[in-house]
Parts: structure tokens; sequence; C-alpha cells
């Protein structure tokens, strides 16, 4: 149990490393696609990540997802997500062998700030997990 503790840590630590230098080579960008981008540990079994970015287009592209510890596949995740308020997701996923999932919706932006609020519920568990960010 330790050894994929430790693992979880180094690869969320390797991934914000990563997105810290995403964010710095496009730094000239940022103002006009400005993103969001969290990753948290949910409890002691899972890890959330949220992206938020506006695309080249002026579309707003939302990225949610969950990783388990455990790489168990078919866990039922209930997956809620709102823009600014609105319900922009509401749907039961189910985790792939690797035990994650990831949902991606791409919509037109709001006027002014768009808030992002996550939640992700593993079904046989209970615990949820909840996001927010910003573009």
């Amino acid at each position: 149990m330790k050894k994929i503790q430790k693992v979880t840590t180094l690869a969320v630590a390797g991934a914000m490393s990563m997105g810290a230098a995403a964010a710095g080579a496009s730094a000239a960008g940022a103002a006009t696609r400005p993103k969001a981008n969290s990753t948290i540990a949910c409890g002691k079994s899972s890890t959330a990540n949220l992206q938020v970015q506006r695309e080249d287009n002026g579309k707003l592209s939302v990225d949610m997802g969950v990783d388990m510890n455990r790489h168990t596949s078919g866990v039922p995740w209930k997956v809620r997500a709102y823009d600014n308020g609105k319900l922009i997701e509401n749907a039961t996923v189910r985790t792939i062998s690797d035990g994650s999932f990831s949902v991606t919706r791409v919509l037109a932006p709001l006027a002014g700030t768009n808030h992002i609020v996550f939640y992700a519920t593993n079904l046989r568990t209970g615990k949820t997990c909840k996001m927010s960010g910003t573009a």
C-alpha cells in the first residue's frame, strides 16, 4: 500500500512539474488563452484532475478525471460539472483498466469569467472529489 502511495505522489509531482513547464512555455499566449490546471489528492485512494482552457477557436475545453491508486476497471463514478452554476455534465462513467476515467467537454464560453466546478462521486464508496477552476 505504501509503495502505491509513493508512486502516486511522484506521478502527481511530475504532472505538476510538466504543467508548470507548459505554463511557462506558453506564457506569451496566456493573456489570450487563460487556463487552469489543478490536481488534488481525493482521499487516500484517488487523485482528481481538472483542466480548463480556452482553445484557439474561442471555445472552452474542460477536461475532468479521476485516477484511483488501485488499478480496478469498471468502478462507477457519478460526474457532475457546472459552468457559472449551469449544469454542463451529469453522467455515470466507469474506470478503465488502469483505474482512471476522463471526461472532456468543449463549450461556448459564457460572457466574463467561466467558473467551472467538478464533482466526482465513487458510487461504491460514496467518496466525493470536488474541484474548481476558472478561465
